[in-house]
């Protein structure tokens, strides 16, 4: 064959674009072998390219790993939050929306899940990864937060504390997931959209002191203080 009609086997490429194609390659090893795609080699199999040019667009594979966090972190945040704001929908329509979302099939996908286990096991040892850990989490709150604020100015709900509410939602909703996604068969993911609509309607109705403005934030109750009509203590609605 001759020399011009073969097809190069390295093609250049803009360093955005690579790294690109390198995290992309990543995340596939990730979600293929979980912590045994942490290799140089099997991530430059997967992007084509040789080893040697992972290390010249990161500074180590821990780099990488962060970059590929955080890319697939705000593009799973930025995909549910367009699900939730899809229509022009009421503020608990626009949560139950994001519960949805949140149980979505691609979501409880065990190669995700193998993913996000080697995030974490990151978290700890290495500062790149911790660093968008923190940032991610702030983002996800955030979201968490702008829903719940629009929940908050309805007529009826009870002032609430915003932030720990969106700690709160989100450690419930993280909490399901891990569930849902180690054993499919525990719960449908109806379920688990049916237990943080119950979340909602009791934070809608004042059922959740520690998390309403001026509430007790779980500290004891007074000595000789007793509960209105025995149902426990008056709920604070300012």
């Amino acid at each position: 064959m001759a020399a011009e009609e073969q097809s190069p086997k390295f093609r250049r490429a803009p360093p955005t674009v690579r790294r690109e194609a390198l995290i992309e390659a990543t995340l596939a090893c990730l979600r293929k072998h979980g912590r045994e795609g942490l290799s140089v080699r099997r991530i430059g199999a997967e992007a084509g390219v040789s080893p040697g040019l992972i290390n010249h667009h990161f500074p180590s594979i821990c780099a990488l790993v962060a970059a590929a966090y955080e890319t697939l972190s705000m593009s799973l945040l930025h995909s549910i939050r367009q699900h939730a704001r899809e229509d022009e929908a009421s503020p608990r329509e626009r949560l139950r929306r994001f519960y949805e979302a949140w149980f979505a099939p691609a979501l409880l996908d065990p190669g995700l899940f193998n993913t996000w286990l080697v995030f974490w096991s990151m978290i700890s040892h290495h500062a790149e990864v911790r660093a968008v850990h923190d940032r991610t989490y702030a983002a996800y709150r955030a979201a968490l937060e702008s829903l719940l604020g629009e929940l908050r100015g309805n007529d009826g709900v009870p002032r609430f504390r915003l932030r720990s509410a969106a700690i709160a939602l989100s450690a419930l909703l993280d909490g399901l997931w891990i569930e849902a996604s180690i054993n499919p068969r525990t719960f449908r993911p109806a379920e688990a959209v049916a237990l943080c609509e119950d979340w909602t309607s009791a934070l809608c109705a004042g059922a959740l002191p520690s998390l309403l403005a001026g509430g007790t934030r779980g500290q004891p109750r007074a000595a000789g203080r007793r509960p209105r009509n025995g149902r426990g203590p008056a709920l604070p609605l300012k």
